[in-house]
């Protein structure tokens, strides 16, 4: 009796897990080919992470090192919204500035970091 309740109780599982599967197939089938529909959260919160980034960044007291590492970090913000943008977005001029602006800001970053990297903070 008790290997019937346990052979029922795995039918049932198997079974649940067989509908949610299909379910979802049938989800991602319907959404296939099509663009992902975009709220405007993840991009919005960009700005949070970098004036989070930012707010909890020591400074050094050295203004052109403490704007070099400020620049960069909002230069980041930049290519994560481009990028969200690149996934998201529809028009074409739109993601063409994306994709110009992940060039130009990663650029920058590297001057950034070059510039940084030869010049240490002075106190």
């Amino acid at each position: 009796m008790t290997n019937i309740k346990s052979m029922k109780s795995t039918l049932a599982t198997c079974a649940a897990v067989l509908l949610l599967s299909l379910s979802g197939v049938a989800n991602a089938q319907k959404t296939q080919g099509q663009p992902m529909q975009h709220d405007g959260k993840d991009m919005k919160q960009s700005m949070p992470n970098m004036d989070h980034k930012m707010g909890d960044m020591p400074m050094t007291g050295d203004a052109d090192h403490d704007f070099a590492m400020m620049m960069k970090s909002h230069h980041q913000a930049g290519i994560e919204m481009a990028e969200k943008e690149l996934k998201n977005g529809k028009d074409t001029k739109m993601k063409a500035m994306a994709k110009k602006i992940i060039s130009d800001q990663t650029k920058e970053i590297a001057k950034l970091d070059k510039w940084m990297a030869t010049n240490k903070p002075m106190k």
